[in-house]
Protein backbone atom coordinates (compact mmCIF):
# COMPACT_ATOMS: atom_id res chain seq x y z
CA UNK A 1 0.00 0.00 0.00
CA UNK A 2 1.69 3.61 -0.92
CA UNK A 3 1.49 6.00 2.40
CA UNK A 4 1.46 9.58 0.43
CA UNK A 5 3.18 12.14 2.81
CA UNK A 6 5.21 15.09 3.27
CA UNK A 7 9.07 15.83 4.20
CA UNK A 8 10.01 19.06 5.54
CA UNK A 9 13.57 20.48 5.85
CA UNK A 10 15.32 23.24 6.79
CA UNK A 11 15.31 24.71 3.60
CA UNK A 12 13.20 22.50 1.27
CA UNK A 13 9.83 20.32 1.15
CA UNK A 14 9.11 17.29 -0.65
CA UNK A 15 6.02 15.18 -1.06
CA UNK A 16 7.30 11.55 -0.95
CA UNK A 17 5.70 8.18 -1.20
CA UNK A 18 6.73 6.28 2.22
CA UNK A 19 6.91 2.39 2.18
CA UNK A 20 8.29 -0.13 4.89
CA UNK A 21 6.86 1.74 7.96
CA UNK A 22 7.58 0.49 11.23
CA UNK A 23 8.02 2.22 14.77
CA UNK A 24 11.64 2.88 14.28
CA UNK A 25 11.64 4.48 10.05
CA UNK A 26 10.77 4.08 6.87
CA UNK A 27 11.49 4.31 3.10
CA UNK A 28 10.84 7.34 1.11
CA UNK A 29 10.54 7.92 -2.58
CA UNK A 30 10.32 11.91 -2.90
CA UNK A 31 7.88 12.82 -6.02
CA UNK A 32 10.76 15.05 -7.44
CA UNK A 33 13.08 12.32 -7.84
CA UNK A 34 15.78 14.10 -5.59
CA UNK A 35 16.31 12.06 -2.14
CA UNK A 36 15.33 13.93 0.77
CA UNK A 37 18.46 13.97 3.14
CA UNK A 38 19.22 15.41 6.91
CA UNK A 39 17.04 16.04 9.55
CA UNK A 40 13.45 16.38 8.39
CA UNK A 41 9.78 16.67 10.10
CA UNK A 42 7.70 14.18 8.79
CA UNK A 43 4.08 14.01 7.66
CA UNK A 44 2.12 10.37 7.64
CA UNK A 45 -0.59 10.87 5.46
CA UNK A 46 -2.36 14.03 7.59
CA UNK A 47 -0.69 12.98 10.75
CA UNK A 48 2.51 14.36 12.09
CA UNK A 49 4.71 15.75 12.09
CA UNK A 50 7.27 13.11 13.34
CA UNK A 51 11.14 14.31 13.92
CA UNK A 52 13.30 12.08 11.65
CA UNK A 53 16.51 12.07 10.08
CA UNK A 54 16.91 10.93 6.14
CA UNK A 55 19.52 9.06 5.15
CA UNK A 56 20.87 8.33 1.17
CA UNK A 57 19.64 4.66 0.18
CA UNK A 58 20.28 3.45 -3.20
CA UNK A 59 18.28 4.33 -6.28
CA UNK A 60 17.23 7.72 -5.34
CA UNK A 61 15.40 6.78 -2.37
CA UNK A 62 16.31 7.91 1.64
CA UNK A 63 15.54 5.87 4.19
CA UNK A 64 14.10 7.91 7.13
CA UNK A 65 15.11 6.89 10.99
CA UNK A 66 12.56 8.62 13.66
CA UNK A 67 13.76 10.11 16.55
CA UNK A 68 11.41 8.75 18.72
CA UNK A 69 9.55 5.44 18.46
CA UNK A 70 6.02 5.46 16.49
CA UNK A 71 3.39 4.67 18.51
CA UNK A 72 2.45 1.01 17.75
CA UNK A 73 -1.15 1.84 16.90
CA UNK A 74 -0.15 4.72 13.94
CA UNK A 75 1.84 1.57 11.91
CA UNK A 76 -1.10 -0.67 12.54
CA UNK A 77 -2.95 1.82 11.36
CA UNK A 78 -1.11 2.77 8.04
CA UNK A 79 -0.14 -1.01 7.74
CA UNK A 80 -3.87 -2.15 7.39
CA UNK A 81 -5.23 0.02 4.20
Amino acid sequence: MAIYGECIGAHSRAAVTISDLDDTGCDLFPDSGTPVLGDCALWIGAVGPFEATAIPRDNGHSAARFKEPLDRKIVHHFNCG
